[in-house]
């Protein structure tokens, strides 16, 4: 074949390579620009290597664009050694679904009031870190929240009532922190099917709030803190709690008494002054701890009770049979 005739043979398949218009770019330049900002502020670490200003931006890792908008809608930094405060800059990805700030110990100082500006952001965990200073009342102007976890930092001062006024919150996570005073009967507010409240060691004092009555809870972890007084207003028999922690505090009241509900599962009340018998209602439970406490009289004979170790019962006034000693 000669050479013209090869040429004409080859120019179609040229004309698609040479011809063909470059991948599209779909990142959003503004998001662009915030994101370059965000590396900018962090000293440009080796965990956002990625982050080259010549390649696409969702293509980047530690985050995720929207599958029509492109806009970047989920930011992960995991389990790194990124040094300083975290980014101000954040709050303006506003089109942010979803951040998660988890396991960077050298993060330090408070939480940034740009965070306002993510109006759509219904996931939030900074857990793991080193935050300072109170958890910000204006968190409360996240209303499209669902999630909120601020596990394992220094955060002091109260639980802000704000947090009730968030219309579809089901999950707080403030555990491990150094909160203090009461807990906020605001809180009662957030009555959806199952509430996780997780409270635990803390400082936290004072009674429950007598509106937890009608709170539905699906897990309750009010552990290892300072709290006080009648904890028997969480339980209920049309409730649906599966799990429960008050141990560790300086609860009183007739566990006789108590209303349980089918679905509780879990129940650990140890190192408390709780006082009265137990229930046979207790006998379908997967998972109990009574220990320390001030129970007198047999343990009911039946389901699980006598499967639990001694030490689930064991320091209580008067408590007997199976599996501690049989009862005079």
């Amino acid at each position: 074949m000669s050479p013209a005739r090869l040429l004409l043979f080859l120019l179609p398949f040229l004309s698609f390579f040479l011809l063909r218009p470059a991948s599209a770019v779909l990142c959003h330049p503004e998001d662009k620009e915030v994101l370059l900002r965000i590396k900018s502020s962090l000293n440009n670490p080796y965990l956002l290597a990625s982050w080259n200003p010549n390649v696409d931006c969702c293509t980047w890792y530690c985050l995720k664009c929207h599958y029509k908008t492109h806009r970047v809608i989920s930011l992960f930094f995991l389990k790194s050694n990124l040094p300083g405060q975290i980014p101000s800059a954040i709050g303006d990805l506003t089109y942010l679904q979803s951040l998660t700030l988890h396991k960077l110990s050298n993060f330090t100082g408070p939480i940034p009031e740009s965070f306002t500006k993510l109006k759509y952001l219904n996931f939030l965990t900074l857990s793991w870190l080193n935050l300072t200073g109170p958890i910000p009342s204006f968190l409360g102007q996240l209303k499209n929240l669902t999630y909120l976890n601020l596990s394992f930092n220094k955060l002091t001062g109260s639980i802000p009532d704000s947090l009730s006024t968030i219309p579809g919150l089901g999950y707080i996570g403030l555990d491990r922190n150094q909160l203090t005073e009461k807990i906020p009967a605001s809180l009662a507010n957030l009555k959806g099917n199952s509430l996780y409240l997780i409270l635990s060691h803390n400082n936290l004092s004072g009674e429950l709030p007598a509106t937890f009555t009608g709170v539905n809870f699906g897990k309750l972890d009010l552990s290892r803190n300072r709290l006080q007084g009648d904890a028997s207003l969480v339980f209920g028999r049309n409730k649906t709690t599966f799990y429960i922690d008050i141990s560790r505090n300086q609860f009183e009241f007739d566990l006789s008494k108590v209303d349980f509900n089918g679905s509780l599962q879990t129940l650990d009340m140890n190192h408390n002054k709780i006082y009265g018998s137990i229930p046979t209602a207790m006998e379908s439970l997967q998972f109990l701890n009574v220990s320390y406490n001030r129970l007198c009289g047999p343990i009911p004979v039946g389901g699980k009770l006598q499967s639990f170790d001694y030490t689930v019962y064991f320091h209580n006034r008067c408590l007997c049979g199976a599996p501690l000693a049989s009862c005079k």
